[in-house]
This record gives C-alpha cells, structure tokens and sequence, in this order.
C-alpha cells in the first residue's frame, strides 16, 4: 500500500467535503462569522496593530479580512497580500493602493504592484486554510504555494507567527499532513482558539 497515494486520498476527501460545507454559507453568516472569529484573534494577538502583516484577500467563502485590511491601511501599518508568480512561486506584496487589484488565475484579488516582502519580515502571516488536523498542521487547497513560499524560514527561531482564521467545521479530528506540510502555531474559529506548540 502506498502511504503518500493514500494520505493524498484522504486529504482530498476531507478538502472537498470542507469546502462543500463552507460554499453552502450565505453571505450574512459568512460576515458574521468573520467577526467572531476576527474579535477572537484581536483579543488575543492585536492584529489591528502588527507593524508588518501577511493577510489575504478572501474568496469563496473564506473567513473575510476586508475590514481588518482596511482598517490597517487607514493606519498606514505595512500590510501583505499573495500574489502568484511563474513556477508556481508565491510572493507577498505591500501594495500601493489597496484599490488597484488583479485577479490571478484563480480568480482571488492580488496587488497588481507593490514592495515584495520576505517572509522572514513578517510578524504574523495569516495563512488561507482548508482545514487545520488535529496537531495544527493545515491543509490548503492543494497548490502547495504557502509550502514553497514559508519553507526557507520555518526553521527560523525568529520567523513569522503563522494562524489560521477557520469556521469551526473545519478542524479535522485525525492526523493527515505529509512532510511538507506547514503547522500553524495558532488557529482561531467563531467558538475556540488553540495552539500548537
């Protein structure tokens, strides 16, 4: 039996079934949630005040960072975004204006210019998620950008916090990350946080 062929199996069944439950939200518990689960994360971490954050822009149902984002960038506080690149390579930008946005291939809002900003320069990234298992290691969406992008760094004593924003059907309850995985050191839902050590 092929163990990666089967881990692959199981992760894949757990991503569809995640994302079926979340493309079901509607649009106000999608905001409400969000929130919550933003409420949750500033009482505990400041978000709103971290000199240099990696966020994202939210698609399909994600938990939605838009009034985060704009209240950072009315504070002049350095603030990163995604943005795909060739080779499947990922960077994060401050952009200019958060008004002047691409779309990637993915159909997810992007900088279309900015600063790139090493990963190692960041605080706190905020890591779009799937589903996080039971030790905190998170599943994505299968394109392995955040794994390339982090992997220089994770060994890093002094690298970025990395936290996921989920709704709380998306904690798995079993062990299903592979080695290149990334582990989240804190994951925040609309009814607990925890974290991995």
């Amino acid at each position: 039996m092929n163990w990666l062929l089967v881990s692959t199996n199981v992760k894949t069944k757990y991503r569809q079934s995640i994302l079926k439950t979340r493309n079901a939200l509607d649009l106000s518990e999608v905001k409400s949630l969000s929130q919550t689960i933003l409420k949750s994360a500033y009482s505990v971490l400041a978000l709103e005040n971290i000199e240099t954050l990696g966020s994202y822009f939210a698609a399909k149902n994600e938990v939605d960072l838009e009034n985060l984002n704009l209240h950072r960038s009315h504070k002049n506080l350095l603030t990163t975004f995604p943005k795909i690149e060739p080779d499947h390579a990922m960077s994060m930008i401050a952009p200019k204006n958060l008004k002047r946005l691409s779309t990637n291939k993915y159909g997810i809002f992007e900088p279309s210019d900015g600063d790139k900003i090493n990963p190692i320069d960041h605080e706190i990234i905020i890591i779009p998620t799937v589903g996080v298992d039971k030790n905190g290691y998170r599943l994505g969406y299968g394109g392995g950008y955040y794994d390339r992008f982090l992997e220089p760094v994770l060994q890093n004593i002094n690298r970025p916090m990395l936290i996921g924003l989920i709704y709380d059907f998306q904690f798995i309850d079993d062990s299903i990350n592979e080695v290149h995985d990334i582990k989240l050191d804190l994951v925040f839902s609309e009814q607990q946080y925890k974290q991995f050590s």
